[in-house]
């Protein structure tokens, strides 16, 4: 089990439940170290003043906010402690509201509480039954880093997740994306018909050991060829087929391709639905790729 990242309660009414706070996924990025390529040596970063050339101490180092002018202006350490939020290790449950009106857009980083000891278990477990129960998650507040973070709280099986929510401020509006949508961008009746059959017949459960990392396994696979002494040849970049793109394309025409296509491969390959690892075929992909760059 990994360290905790925090631990402290979880307070909902008179109840606390002392949780610890783990981090919900894991980091499966390959990671790479700058070397000089003559002896594979490891370089180093300075930091180095832009005025006089000569590398900066950190106790030397100051944070600095720029102007709309130009100009900026300095804080140290004390300055930045006095804008941290009061230190507490208790995550106050505030309300709760229908998982349905989160927006997922406003989740942001997944943690999992777990209780921390035994004498715990049971109000950690009612807390999520009774959650699970009425169709609700709790919104909180709790300090992590010296910041302050509004926090979603739900079950996920007999296990409690965490996930960090951000700010109606950090999050664009439907309406200023909205903007840029013509006016006269409302498809037909028929059009929105192909459009959900083509869905229709793509349609699978969703299941996410499905969905693999190539690059990063390519790029494994690639690393055990050096390390044995193999050259890697990079492939020729294969040609993508050009699209002529038209100011009336005719969308109709497309999605009936599309849809004709797809199901033609469900009639020789079987039900696609009672295929969960089927994948479309290249004519496939670049026809609803089509449908997408015409549109």
């Amino acid at each position: 089990m990994p360290r905790p990242l925090w631990s402290g309660s979880l307070s909902f009414g008179l109840v606390n439940v002392p949780v610890a706070l783990f981090s919900a996924v894991r980091d499966m990025d390959i990671h790479f170290n700058q070397l000089h390529a003559r002896d594979a040596s490891p370089i180093e970063t300075r930091r180095v003043c832009s005025a006089d050339g000569q590398e900066v101490q950190w106790d030397q180092i100051a944070k600095g906010y720029e102007l709309e002018d130009g100009r900026w202006v300095l804080l140290n350490d004390e300055d930045l402690a006095a804008a941290a939020p009061h230190k507490s290790q208790t995550i106050d449950v505030e309300c709760f509201v229908r998982e349905c009106e989160i927006d997922p857009v406003y989740y942001d980083r997944p943690y999992v509480l777990s209780p921390r000891d035994e004498a715990a278990a049971r109000a950690y477990t009612l807390l999520g039954e009774g959650m699970a129960k009425s169709g609700r998650v709790a919104l909180g507040r709790f300090v992590m880093h010296a910041k302050e973070h509004l926090v979603s709280i739900r079950p996920r099986g007999a296990v409690l997740t965490l996930t960090t929510v951000r700010s109606a401020e950090e999050v664009r509006s439907r309406e200023e994306i909205a903007e840029a949508v013509a006016a006269g961008a409302e498809p037909s009746s028929e059009q929105i018909e192909n459009a959900a059959a083509i869905i229709a017949e793509l349609e699978v459960s969703f299941d996410p050991s499905r969905y693999k990392d190539e690059h990063r396994a390519h790029l494994q696979r690639i690393i055990k060829r050096k390390q044995k002494g193999q050259k890697i040849v990079a492939p020729k970049v294969q040609e993508e087929p050009k699209v002529v793109a038209s100011s009336a394309p005719d969308l109709m025409g497309a999605l009936q391709e599309s849809l004709a296509r797809i199901r033609g491969e469900a009639a020789v390959g079987g039900d696609a639905k009672r295929k969960p690892a089927r994948r479309r075929s290249k004519a496939a992909v670049q026809g609803a790729t089509r449908v997408r760059r015409q549109s």
